[in-house]
């Protein structure tokens, strides 16, 4: 068939000139609306019946209604919206009548020779699923799958009505509503690609004065989880930074260009709506920061670094990513700053849950803040999931018979459910750690849920010297301060006991005189005698011994 994009409107404005990505969910509204009366000859001589609703779903801000606007924009469509605010009334019959109207008037505009679109904006609040509806919303309902199928009979005759309906909810829609007849198509509107940012960025910053320093390609790939609406918002925070900065100043010369202080300012302010309520905020933790571990901090740069940031070599090569990743070993050896380091290098989204968390007192929480976290973290890829004390969540399942264990196995089965989807997934990795590494359930430890298993010892005699001059690198030490003797004096510390002991000793220095200038041997010698690490060889060995347990190893890859 041939192209008749023009002969429906003769305007040269585009959907793109407004909103930008999409591409897929643009391509079928236009299909939807334009088709039927472009292609009305052909669709007759074939008996061709076009669909007459689309569902579009996603988070918010994704860009749903914007999109149903600038495509009736497009081709000159008359559009009616509904919302539930505007459909509900007090009075029985009432909210019925609005949607007759609704549709009456939809039908009477397309006398013009042109579509008309009825929008329903958060279609699962006006249709919920039968077991959450009040009455009035069985007549909503009712009233509503009547209008839709009716409109469908009504093919034939010259009017062109078409549904679109939008949600961030899809599964709490009724069901009736999702099929052929009435919701024809379903399309996801999800967070845009590191190019679809791009894209938006290049949209929203057209009209803004830029400082040649600024890389818009760089702002893009730095916003993962950004919506189009968090977007907008990060540009006009941006341009408020600049504001305030030049304000009283002429707005002339670089002075009054946005600059990339401006765009830290309002990235620090505007994050992606899509992580809010369960990600958190990462500490500035790089690797220089943590201490020896050279060999595992390697081993971790390889397994999470490479797979997110040089995701396309990975492919390219046809090489599967590792999904999981424990850490497990004795406690105060790092574990979690060893994980917030790996999230922070890599520069994705942070998810972060605790058991405390998850462990819930009504039925279903915890398996549905599992369920969400994994569903977000998808959005946001690239993304980390991190699971601290992971024993608590993963736990073994066993014959206790009691409460919290049976919340501990739903807990477990979804956590294997969501663990085995990431296979269709790209960009999510699943980091946990643990210091009873023989409680998580062997279901878990198997390649493909946690591929890698890495022990993070206590620190040796060169581990313990490099965190010592970690944590003293703000005090002013005194020339008699040996680190590397510290360090020797030290067995069996860890990262977290060698953290406090620095800390003691400069609070035993102030103790002396409030008015030192300088940590000295002797105070460090002083809390040294005091402490006593909680670590015992046999402790270590049992730690260290985990993977080397030859019945862990055959239940661990069944």
């Amino acid at each position: 068939m041939e192209d008749k994009s023009d002969s429906l409107n003769h305007s040269s404005w585009r959907a793109e000139e407004a909103i930008a990505g999409n591409f897929e969910a643009l391509q079928l509204l236009r299909e939807l609306i334009t088709y039927p009366i472009l292609y009305s000859q052909e669709s007759r001589k074939l008996g061709l019946r076009w669909p007459r609703g689309l569902l579009l779903y996603g988070p918010p801000g994704t860009g749903k209604t914007s999109l149903v606007r600038a495509v009736v924009r497009e081709c000159g469509a008359h559009l009616i919206v509904i919302s539930p605010h505007s459909v509900h009334r007090a009075h029985a019959g009432e909210s019925e009548r609005v949607l007759r109207e609704a549709f009456t008037e939809a039908s009477s505009h397309t006398k013009s020779g042109k579509p008309s679109v009825i929008f329903i904006d958060e279609i699962d609040a006006l249709c919920p699923r039968r077991d959450s509806r009040r009455e009035q919303d069985n007549r909503v309902a009712s009233q509503l799958f009547m209008l839709m199928d009716s409109n469908k009979s009504s093919s034939t005759s010259g009017s062109h009505v078409v549904v679109v309906a939008s949600t961030n909810r899809v599964d709490a829609i009724d069901p009736a509503l999702r099929r052929s007849g009435r919701f024809d198509t379903e399309v996801e509107v999800t967070t845009p690609t590191e190019e679809e940012r791009l894209q938006i960025l290049k949209l929203y910053t057209q009209k803004l004065l830029l400082d040649p320093t600024v890389d818009i390609q760089v702002l893009a790939a730095s916003c993962n989880g950004y919506v189009g609406a968090d977007i907008e918002a990060l540009c006009r925070e941006a341009a408020l930074s600049m504001v305030r900065r030049t304000s009283g100043a002429s707005f002339s010369g670089n002075s009054c260009t946005i600059t990339i202080e401006d765009w830290k300012h309002a990235r620090s302010i505007v994050g992606p709506s899509i992580t809010r309520g369960v990600t958190v905020e990462i500490p500035k933790v790089s690797w220089e920061d943590i201490g020896g571990l050279h060999d595992l901090k390697k081993k971790l740069q390889q397994a999470v670094e490479w797979p997110l940031r040089h995701s396309a070599s990975f492919s390219r090569l046809g090489v599967s990513p590792v999904r999981g990743i424990l850490l497990h070993g004795p406690p105060g050896c790092s574990k979690t700053t060893l994980a917030k380091a790996a999230g922070h290098a890599a520069q994705a989204s942070f998810f972060s849950l605790s058991g405390a968390e998850l462990y819930s007192m009504y039925v279903g929480e915890g398996e549905a803040l599992l369920r969400n976290t994994f569903r977000r973290a998808r959005l946001a890829s690239p993304s980390i999931i991190f699971f601290d004390e992971a024993d608590v969540v993963a736990a073994k399942r066993g014959g206790s018979s009691s409460g919290s264990s049976k919340v501990g196995e739903r807990l477990l089965s979804t956590l294997l459910t969501e663990m085995d989807g990431l296979e269709q997934a790209k960009g999510i990795l699943v980091l946990a750690a643990t210091n009873r590494p023989n409680a998580i359930d062997a279901a878990l430890m198997r390649p493909g849920r946690f591929d890698l298993v890495l022990y993070v010892p206590p620190p040796d005699s060169e581990s313990r010297y490099e965190i010592l001059r970690v944590h003293t690198r703000d005090m002013k030490l005194d020339p008699d301060v040996d680190l590397s003797l510290i360090a020797e004096e030290t067995e069996l510390f860890t990262g977290a006991e060698l953290e406090g002991l620095c800390r003691e000793a400069g609070i035993v220095a102030l103790r002396e005189d409030i008015s030192a200038t300088v940590v000295c041997n002797r105070h460090f010698q002083k809390v040294r005698q005091s402490l006593k690490p909680a670590l015992t060889m046999e402790e270590v060995v049992r730690y260290s011994s985990f993977m080397k347990n030859p019945f862990l190893k055959s239940t661990s890859t069944s």
